[in-house]
């Protein structure tokens, strides 16, 4: 069906741990993209407790992408999730490996965007803005880009500075202002969805709800209580999956029947 990025302004408003609860949420078989820049793989030493290697990863596509062999280095770099159709692609072991990412992105949203043939979504793990070498044409060429953020004000401050040039930034070289949205987690906690809203100027995609033992199953791979499957954070992501791709589906039937082009044109 599509590509997401989720993305942070400031601080660890949680993006591994929702793109990790999406990733498993999702009603198809999902590849999950560890694409922060700030190295190692949250999801081996938390939600796996180190129990995979970390020998293979986001590495491997440099140098597949060098050999020309892009597509099959995401096959061979995947590692499964237990008790689940999805894979994951383990990010850098060290940010000093970031550099050698930055020819590989553009041709790695392309590829990421053919899984879909296959019957694969993507969830792109995409670290915090601004970082050296980060991966831009993801959030670019994604089908919907998310801006996660709390709701205290030092978050909202820092969302409303980054995301108004990430805004222009898709409107100039992405596929439009319009495929990016914001990603709440802990709405209330004090500002409101419509508060946000206005003063950041994105429009809010789904709110997830500030619930920390369940986010410990995800994020450190602690032991799900007795009620995971009907705790906060567990219902506020199935209702997002349902609104992220709903938003993904009209976007599409928006820009039929043409095709869409980066920098908002179509052809």
């Amino acid at each position: 069906m599509a590509v997401i990025a989720l993305t942070s302004a400031k601080g660890a408003p949680g993006v591994t741990t929702t793109c990790l609860a999406l990733t498993l949420a999702w009603p198809r078989p999902v590849l999950l993209v560890e694409a922060d820049v700030a190295g190692s793989s949250s999801v081996l030493a938390g939600y796996l407790h180190g129990s995979a290697r970390h020998d293979k990863g986001l590495v491997d596509l440099a140098q597949a992408y060098r050999h020309g062999q892009l597509h099959d280095g995401i096959t061979e770099a995947a590692i499964a999730l237990p008790d689940s159709p999805s894979h994951f692609i383990a990010g850098l072991t060290s940010p000093a490996q970031a550099a050698i990412m930055q020819p590989v992105w553009e041709p790695l949203a392309a590829a990421l965007h053919h899984l879909e043939h296959a019957g694969v979504d993507v969830i792109v793990d995409a670290g915090r803005l601004g970082a050296l070498h980060g991966p831009v044409p993801l959030l670019r060429e994604a089908d919907l880009t998310l801006l996660t953020t709390r709701t205290t004000l030092p978050a909202i401050a820092a969302t409303r500075v980054r995301g108004a040039l990430l805004r222009d930034d898709l409107a100039g070289q992405g596929f439009g202002q319009d495929a990016l949205r914001l990603l709440l987690v802990g709405e209330g906690q004090p500002y409101s969805t419509r508060e946000i809203s206005e003063a950041v100027k994105i429009p809010v995609a789904a709110a997830i709800a500030w619930d920390p033992e369940t986010a410990d199953v995800f994020a450190v791979g602690a032991a799900p209580g007795r009620r995971f499957n009907s705790s906060p954070l567990i219902r506020t992501v199935h209702a997002a999956t349902t609104t992220i791709q709903r938003l993904i589906a009209a976007r599409r039937a928006r820009l039929t029947p043409g095709s869409y082009a980066p920098g908002g044109q179509h052809v």
